[in-house]
């Protein structure tokens, strides 16, 4: 009988042995599975840490006065000797609809030592026309024997009305080639750069003279503010375009949060092309500009390489005090064409400068620059990829949703942090505005946000694959108001 039992067992093991062995096979891949599974929860979890600490030192640098500087010191402690001449370079390809304002602030500008020079890339508006209505223009030839400024010069003037004011027409070459021909024809001490859509408050040149009294400091980039929404200290009304409220919290907290952390600790990756301020002597040892996508990124690495190079302890810096207002895009088209660009001149620096990490740059810019665009990348991808994955699969853990609560109480307390160091520097806004900041600062968090990583995400599959390099100038609307703007047509008589 046990020999029947004995041949009857050894029969049904041969019989399943091929589904015996699958469920062996199954169970190992469980395990492996779930192994892998605990390994990427940890990954997740130290990515997510990473990213939180970081968020905390930029909210613990939110608690300083924004009038403090790096290094401990503070705007006040370098006292200028002198006013430096500076040079205020405009790059303007048709830039008709804007000009105007942008010349009425830069005759309210309390300074005296100063040159402005717009150069004409070859608009196809009446970019040029406009300039001689307002300025009454005069030929002029160039002050330079420099090749660099004639090759590709068509003409240059100077404004009868105000002799500080030169304007060039030249063949379209990109605007890196623009800056480049001004820089040659400067002659400032300090080169500043402006887009035809900025227009300067009127101590922003006595600010920057004052910060370049600090030898040490190289060059710095200035408070960029939405000029829709702020174009003067004092109140002003919540806008109810709802694209114009997510850009402004992002300028508010880039800069008056992120960006002094990033100057407290010499890390600047970008010297916004805006407004941002250098040396001409620096400029010229490193060649002027380069024509990229993003050129102002380019030459901020090239800085922190030079800086790197002569270990003299030199920086780069932010100035939260120095303002300039600027027009941002009010239809989704447009701010699409901004961000993907912004995105695309990003990633063609970081592979430009690949070789260069923790060699020829800092360790610190380096590791900084890598750890935050990392971080702030996964993060983004992770909640926008993650949440709607495990919402639909069911499988949300009350671990994970603590996580990305937090992650997204941090981002809120950022960007009202924003609005709060704005408020210290003289810019604010009503009540009922400050009601409708709160609420919108809530929702934008699950909304508007998530276009941060779709940005990323089409603008890094785009330089891969796309276009990688043109202008992609920004359609302009003029919608950006100035101070006494009743005043223009007095200043500005048409001819």
């Amino acid at each position: 009988m046990s020999q029947l039992v004995e041949c009857g067992l050894k029969h049904l093991t041969h019989q399943h042995q091929p589904q015996l062995k699958w469920l062996s096979i199954m169970s190992g891949s469980t395990n492996e599975i779930r192994k892998r599974r605990k390994h990427l929860s940890t990954a997740l979890l130290f990515i997510f840490g990473c990213y939180m600490a970081l968020q905390l030192m930029y909210l613990l640098t939110s608690l300083r006065d924004p009038r403090w500087h790096h290094n401990g010191f503070s705007e006040h402690t370098f006292i200028p000797k002198k006013e430096r001449k500076i040079s205020v370079l405009i790059p303007a390809y048709n830039e008709e609809l804007v000009l105007e304002k942008c010349l009425h602030g830069w005759k309210n500008i309390l300074y005296h030592n100063k040159e402005a020079i717009i150069i004409s890339d070859g608009s196809t508006d009446n970019t040029v026309q406009i300039l001689n209505d307002l300025l009454d223009l005069t030929l002029e030839a160039p002050s330079t024997e420099s090749p660099a400024v004639f090759y590709g010069l068509k003409c240059c003037y100077r404004s009868r009305l105000y002799p500080e004011i030169l304007v060039v027409d030249q063949v379209n070459a990109g605007k890196a080639a623009a800056l480049n021909r001004g820089i040659a024809l400067a002659s400032g001490e300090i080169i500043v750069t402006l887009d035809a859509d900025s227009i300067l408050e009127q101590d922003s040149l006595l600010k920057v003279n004052q910060a370049f009294e600090n030898r040490k400091v190289l060059a710095l980039g200035g408070m960029v503010h939405v000029g829709q929404v702020i174009h003067a200290k004092g109140t002003s009304e919540y806008p109810t375009n709802n694209l114009l409220r997510y850009q402004l919290s992002g300028y508010l907290s880039s800069f008056y949060i992120r960006k002094r952390l990033q100057s407290s600790w010499n890390v600047i990756g970008v010297v916004s092309g805006a407004f941002g301020a250098f040396r001409k002597t620096v400029l010229q040892e490193i060649g002027g500009f380069v024509d990229t996508i993003g050129e102002d990124m380019e030459i901020t690495f090239r800085l922190q390489h030079y800086i790197h190079n002569r270990n003299q302890n030199e920086r780069l810096a932010f100035l939260p005090t120095a303002v300039c207002y600027t027009e941002v895009p009010e239809q989704f088209s447009s701010l699409f064409h901004q961000r993907i660009r912004w995105q695309k001149g990003f990633l063609d620096c970081l592979n430009r400068y690949k070789l260069c990490f923790f060699h020829k740059l800092s360790f610190r810019f380096s590791l900084f620059l890598l750890s935050e665009s990392l971080l702030f990348s996964l993060v983004g991808v992770s909640a926008f990829l993650l949440l709607p994955y495990k919402l639909l699969t069911d499988t949300l853990t009350p671990g994970l949703i603590a996580l990305l609560l937090l992650v997204a109480l941090s981002e809120i307390l950022i960007r009202v942090a924003g609005y709060i160091q704005a408020l210290k520097l003289g810019f604010t806004f009503s009540k009922r505005s400050w009601v409708q900041i709160i609420f919108f600062t809530l929702v934008e968090t699950v909304t508007y946000r998530l276009l941060d990583t779709f940005f990323f995400l089409i603008g890094t599959v785009l330089y891969f694959t796309g276009n990688r390099h043109k202008w992609n100038k920004l359609e302009r609307s003029g919608s950006v108001v100035v101070k006494n703007d009743l005043q223009m047509h007095s200043l500005f008589p048409r001819k």
